[in-house]
């Protein structure tokens, strides 16, 4: 609607100066800060990755298909997530003038205001209907993936799991705390302030992946199951701790006003070189506590999804979600092995129960 009743916004839109005077010359800080704020949503990666779960194998037949989504669903993610941003930077813009720069910020205004040529009195319900379906679709996604996050989280640390769905309620309430604190009033401070910890853990992600796989300082393959990992891995943890510290403390003006702009580069440059550092320093040896026996690189596994019987839950999980337990001297799933608080960490400390166990046979699917 715009391109028809506005040609010439986009063109004001790319020289707009801002509404604090700055001018439409190109400022370095100002380039800095706006980025910080942007790249806040890199995050958004991990659900992505969420979503990846369900991709099927990867096939001779389908493996075109099969990239092509992984790419455009994975890291394809970030330009239509820059779209968004452009887009919605552009509606704002249209509506300055006639809603003023508070009412702007607003989800619906600028909707509303950009459909108002066309669809003049129904605008406000149709704008209202848009806002209402997306604010739907994010927080139910965002409560899905924060009742996974809070889960893992709280499962490794507490050993209890009392279901995802007391999760989604602590995601709602937080969602809610937030809201009545009006966040939406400190919005860019605090995406800049959280994006110098989520750019350092996803570089810190992509380093070990790029970097480290291909050189051979971490395993070839990502395990996740507690009995075969350490509880911290410094290359990976630590890179993203350090990085996100040294980063926030540029954030709050420590290092002067071109490193407070800059801030998420430098959370970027440091996980990023502290990464592979790390690892080298300590060989690459927090990676896995123990070899996995059960579907590791060097196991001829046949068929990964063959399942065998959790011998604390009795239900059948595929071998990817298998280890093998000396506490339990059989097949262990990942969720109750990261529960037990009782086996000492028999299978990574050594000790009476440790040693090899013997796996039964998996059992093989009919297709």
């Amino acid at each position: 609607m715009l391109a028809f009743e506005a040609p010439d916004a986009w063109g004001e839109f790319t020289s707009f100066g801002g509404t604090e005077g700055a001018g439409s010359g190109f400022s370095w800080i100002a380039f800095g800060l706006g980025t910080g704020v942007a790249l806040s949503l890199i995050a958004q990666i991990g659900e992505q990755a969420d979503y990846l779960r369900f991709m099927p194998a990867r096939t001779e037949a389908n493996k075109r298909r099969w990239n092509l989504a992984v790419l455009a669903a994975g890291p394809g993610w970030v330009v239509i997530g820059a779209a968004k941003q452009l887009g919605g930077a552009f509606l704002a813009f249209v509506a300055l003038e006639a809603v003023g720069k508070a009412h702007a910020l607003e989800p619906i205004a600028p909707q509303i205001e950009a459909l108002k040529p066309w669809l003049g009195s129904v605008a406000l319900p149709a704008a209202a209907l848009f806002v209402i379906v997306s604010q739907i679709k994010i927080n139910v996604t965002n409560a899905y993936s924060g009742s996974l996050s809070w889960s893992n989280f709280f499962s490794r640390i507490t050993h209890k799991h009392p279901g995802r769905v007391w999760y989604i309620f602590l995601n709602l309430a937080i969602a809610l705390t937030l809201m009545e604190m009006n966040m939406f009033a400190a919005l860019n401070k605090l995406l800049g302030f959280y994006s110098n910890v989520g750019i350092a853990w996803i570089v810190a992600v992509a380093a070990d992946l790029v970097i480290n796989k291909r050189i051979g300082l971490s395993p070839p393959y990502i395990e996740f199951k507690r009995a075969y990992l350490y509880a911290v891995n410094p290359a990976g943890f630590g890179a993203m701790v350090i990085a996100s510290t040294v980063s926030i403390l540029a954030f709050f003006g420590l290092f002067g006003q071109y490193a407070e702009a800059f801030s998420t580069f430098i959370a970027a440059g440091l996980a990023l070189v502290l990464c592979p550092l790390i690892a080298w320093l300590t060989s690459g040896k927090y990676y896995l506590a123990r070899p996995n026996p059960v579907n590791g690189p060097h196991v001829e596994a046949g068929d990964i999804t063959a399942t065998h019987t959790c011998a604390v839950c009795e239900t059948a999980y595929e071998l990817p979600d298998i280890a093998d337990c000396p506490a339990q001297s059989g097949p262990i799933c990942s969720l109750c092995c990261s529960l037990d608080a009782h086996c000492g960490d028999a299978c990574r400390k050594g000790g009476a129960a440790a040693g090899p166990v013997l796996m039964p046979v998996p059992v093989v699917r009919e297709s």
